[in-house]
C-alpha cells in the first residue's frame, strides 16, 4: 500500500509511517499535478489524506478531531494501517470519507457558504461536459443533493486512484489555462479547492458506478507540528537545550561560549527545545549560529508530545516547565543514540565534542554529583536524608547526580523507559528536586559520574561553598580543583549573572555576553533587576531567596507535602 498525504505545508509524520508527502497549492487537489509525480511502485492499493483528514477503519462516528497526529492518535484510530482497512474494504472497490447532510443544496452551499464563485462552477461544469459527458452528468446530480462530501481521504485499488488523477488533471489544465491569474485574489484561489471533492464525487457515482464504502474519519487540529526532527548529520555532535523566551539572552550567552570553542573540522547540531521563543529572538540566535558554518541551529515545540499531560512541579524550586523537555529527547531525535543535554545558564570554555566523546562504559546517562547533597543529607537539613532514601532509594554513601549537563545515550534511555513512562513518572508526585529527582531515582546503578570540570557549579550567592565544606573532604577538593581549571560553569541556583553581575564567575558570562546578540537586552534586564526591587513579589520580600526564613519554609513545605 501507498501513503500520500496532501498538505499545504510538509510535515514529519511520526517515524513509524512511511509516507509520499505532496505539498499542495492555494486550490489544493484541484491541480494539474495531482498525482503526477506519484511513483506507486508494486503497491496494488492507495491510501490517500488531505486537508488534514485521515480515514478511520475502526471509528464509529462520522468525524473527530484530534489536536496531533501522534503515535497515540495513529494508535487509537487504526490510522495508515491497511490491514484494518482492506478488512472494512471488503468486496467493496472504494473506501471514503462519510457525507455530511446539509440544510440546502451543495450548489447552494457551495456559492452562498464557501464562496465559489458562480463563474468558475460553470466553468469547471463546461469543462466537465466537454470532456467527460458521464462525469458531467453525476456532477450536476451531486450538486442538487444535500449530502455533501467535505473532503477528499480514500483507500482504493491503485489503478483506480491513477483513472481519477488522470480525470483531475485534465479538467484542471484546461480550466488553469484560460484562469486569469492576475485578476483575483487568494481567497478566490482557495474557493477552487472545493472542486476536488466535486469531482471524486462524480468519479464515485458515474455510471457504472464504484462500490463504496463510507467510513469515520479523523481531523488534525494542528497538522503542521513536528513530532520529531530527522537527522541532520550522523557525525555531528548533538546538543540539546531546553528554555523559553525569558531565558533566550542567557541561551544565547552560552550558544556563543560553545561556538567559540568548536572545531572548525566537526559539525554540532544544536537543538532548542522551546514552546514561546518569540519570532524575534529567534532570529538573535540563528544570527549568532551563521557565524560558523561547521553548526547547524533548530528548534522544536514538544507540546505536541506533552499534550493532555499534567506535569508536576515543585512550587518551592525556581526552575521552569521547560527541565522536563529533556525526557522527551529519545522520541525528538529517533534517529540519534547519543546526545548532550545542556542547562542554558551556563558558560562554556571547551569543545563539547570532547565531552560527547566519554565513553559511558555501558550507562544510561553520565553527569557530575551534586556538590551540596552530601553535606545537606548528613545533617544540614535532617529531612533530606530520609527523603532520598525512601523517595529516591538511594543507599548509604550513594552518589546523587546533578542534572544540568548530561550525557545521554538515547538508546538505553528508550530501553529504561518509554517517552510515555518518563513523562508518567513525572506526573505522579511532586519531588524535591523535580525532573533531576525522577533521573536518580530511575537511572540509580546506570550513571557514569563525569568530572566535576564538566559541570562546576558557581558558589551562589556566597552560600553554596560553606555547604560543601560541611561535606567530604574529598568532595571539597575536587570542587575547588575544578574551580581552578573549569571546562563549564553553570550558574545553578537562583542568582544569575543578570541579577547579581559581580556574583561568582559573572566575569566569564559578561565577556560571552558582548559578543552575543543580546547584550543590548540583558544590559536592559540589569538596569531593570536594580532599579525596581519594590516589583518583586510579596513571597520574594517575605522569604528572600537563600535567607534562612526561605530554608526553614521550604523544609516545612517538604514535611508537610511529603516530598
Amino acid at each position: 500500500m501507498s501513503i500520500l498525504v496532501l498538505s499545504d505545508a510538509l510535515t514529519e509524520l511520526p517515524p513509524s509511517i512511511s509516507v509520499i508527502q505532496s505539498e499542495i497549492g492555494e486550490a489544493g487537489g484541484f491541480s494539474p499535478a495531482f498525482l503526477s509525480d506519484l511513483k506507486i511502485g508494486e503497491s496494488d492499493h492507495l491510501l490517500l489524506s488531505s486537508e488534514a483528514v485521515h480515514l478511520s477503519p475502526n471509528l464509529e462516528q462520522a468525524f473527530v478531531q484530534e489536536s496531533y497526529l501522534t503515535e497515540k492518535t495513529i494508535a487509537t484510530h487504526h490510522l495508515f494501517q491497511e490491514e484494518s482497512l482492506r478488512t472494512q474494504l471488503g468486496d467493496n472497490q472504494v473506501l471514503a470519507c462519510k457525507e455530511e447532510v446539509l440544510a440546502t443544496t451543495v450548489r447552494s452551499h457551495l456559492v452562498n457558504q464557501l464562496k465559489v464563485h458562480e463563474s468558475d462552477l460553470q466553468n469547471v461544469l463546461s469543462l466537465l461536459k466537454d470532456l467527460y459527458p458521464h462525469y458531467h452528468e453525476a456532477a450536476l446530480a451531486y450538486l442538487e443533493q444535500k449530502s455533501y462530501l467535505k473532503v477528499v481521504a480514500f483507500y482504493m485499488q491503485a489503478s483506480l486512484a491513477q483513472e481519477f488523477a488522470r480525470m483531475v488533471q485534465r479538467v484542471a489544465k484546461s480550466f488553469f489555462d484560460n484562469f486569469g491569474f492576475a485578476k483575483v485574489d487568494v481567497h478566490r484561489l482557495r474557493s477552487l479547492r472545493h472542486f476536488f471533492p466535486l469531482l471524486f464525487s462524480a468519479f464515485l457515482s458515474a455510471p457504472p458506478s464504484l462500490q463504496v464504502k463510507r467510513i469515520g474519519s479523523v481531523s488534525i487540529l494542528h497538522p503542521t507540528i513536528d513530532l520529531f526532527l530527522p537527522l541532520w548529520k550522523e557525525e555531528a555532535t548533538v546538543v540539546v537545550f531546553a528554555s523559553n523566551e525569558k531565558f533566550a539572552p542567557a541561551l544565547a550567552v552560552c550558544m556563543n561560549s560553545l561556538l567559540e570553542h568548536t572545531d572548525p573540522s566537526h559539525f554540532y547540531d544544536i537543538i532548542v527545545l522551546e514552546s514561546d521563543i518569540t519570532e524575534f529572538s529567534k532570529a538573535r540566535l540563528e544570527l549568532l549560529v551563521s557565524r560558523f558554518g561547521q553548526a547547524k541551529l533548530r528548534f522544536f515545540n514538544p507540546k505536541a508530545l506533552l499534550f493532555g499531560r499534567q506535569l508536576q512541579k515543585n512550587p518551592a524550586d525556581h526552575i521552569s516547565l521547560e527541565t522536563y523537555y529533556r525526557f522527551l529527547i529519545a522520541d525528538i531525535l529517533p534517529q540519534y543514540s547519543k546526545v548532550l543535554y545542556l542547562d542554558c545558564d551556563t558558560v562554556i570554555l571547551e569543545d563539547v565534542a570532547k565531552l560527547a566523546a566519554v565513553d559511558l562504559q555501558g550507562k544510561v546517562l553520565g553527569a557530575t554529583i551534586d556538590v551540596e547533597i552530601p553535606a545537606l543529607a548528613g545533617g544540614l537539613d535532617p529531612d533530606l536524608g530520609p527523603y532520598l532514601s525512601k523517595v529516591i532509594g538511594l543507599g548509604e554513601g550513594e552518589a546523587y547526580h546533578q542534572a544540568g549537563v548530561l550525557v545521554l545515550d538515547l538508546s538505553k534511555m528508550r530501553s529504561l523507559h518509554s517517552v510515555d513512562e518518563w513523562i508518567g513518572l513525572a506526573g505522579e508526585r511532586k519531588y524535591r528536586y523535580n525532573d533531576q529527582d525522577i533521573l536518580n531515582k530511575e537511572c540509580r546503578g546506570h550513571y557514569y559520574t563525569l568530572p566535576m570540570e564538566w559541570n562546576l557549579v558557581v558558589d551562589c550567592n556566597h552560600r553554596r561553598l560553606p555547604i560543601i565544606e560541611a561535606g567530604p573532604y574529598s568532595v571539597l577538593q575536587e570542587y575547588l580543583e575544578a574551580r581552578r581549571h573549569p571546562k563549564l560553569v553553570h550558574y545553578a541556583g537562583f542568582e544569575k549573572p543578570w541579577d547579581a553581575p559581580d556574583s561568582d564567575f559573572s566575569h566569564l558570562f559578561w565577556h560571552y555576553a558582548r559578543t552575543s546578540e543580546f547584550y543590548d537586552r540583558l544590559l536592559a534586564m540589569v538596569h531593570m533587576s536594580s532599579s525596581s526591587p519594590g516589583k518583586q513579589s510579596l513571597l520574594l520580600r517575605l522569604f528572600p531567596r537563600g535567607s534562612k526564613r526561605r530554608s526553614f519554609a521550604k523544609r516545612l513545605f517538604y514535611r508537610t507535602t511529603g516530598s
